[in-house]
């Protein structure tokens, strides 16, 4: 294992003290809170006031069983070479889950690839709209020369050509009939 994971060695003696900084610390506030009243007295304040009231029974007295006794050990020291610093430990490194690398691989190919089809969509709809276009300017351009072809047609000159072919002729005289009171007028032909 390298040194870079490897954790500092607590101190017994810090371990210690600091142990006895809490027992003292929470010495103090249990007399803050009782106060130096008798034991008898009720507490009207922090949590023992809620305490329901403790009536005292005899009982046989019970013997707390033995504390093991401990040895204390000393180890020489068989260097005399100093410690090296202790240094605190690196903060630990987050591997990301692979499901959750997954996950976000999958939504980014899935919103590349939705990118791509709605391009070629576009595009495709882009073709048509042009062959559309194209086909509306010459169906525009076979309307053009219908329209103008109608016109000639209907020309007094090629209509007079066209009834001549036919072996039609001018007549002598025409008739206008006059519809309100049914009146016919005889007009020589006038080719004007």
């Amino acid at each position: 294992m390298s040194d870079q994971y490897r954790r500092a060695q607590a101190d017994p003696e810090e371990i210690i003290k600091a142990a006895r900084r809490r027992a003292r610390a929470a010495s103090s506030r249990r007399r803050s809170l009782v106060g130096d009243a008798a034991a008898d007295a009720p507490a009207f304040d922090g949590n023992l006031a809620v305490q329901p009231e403790t009536v005292p029974i005899d009982l046989p007295p019970v013997e707390a069983p033995a504390a093991p006794q401990r040895e204390t050990v000393v180890i020489p020291r068989t260097k005399t070479a100093e410690r090296p610093a202790a240094r605190p430990a690196p903060e630990p490194v987050e591997v990301p889950r692979p499901a959750f690398v997954g996950g976000i691989v999958g939504l980014v190919v899935a919103g590349i690839v939705g990118l791509l089809l709605l391009n070629t969509v576009i595009n495709e709809d882009a073709y048509h709209l042009q062959e559309l276009r194209t086909q509306a300017n010459e169906l525009d351009q076979t309307e053009q020369a219908l329209a103008d072809e109608l016109t000639n047609l209907n020309s007094p000159n090629n209509l007079e050509a066209e009834a001549s072919r036919f072996g039609m002729v001018h007549p002598d005289m025409v008739t206008f009939l006059y519809l309100p009171d049914g009146e016919t007028v005889e007009v020589p032909w006038n080719e004007e």
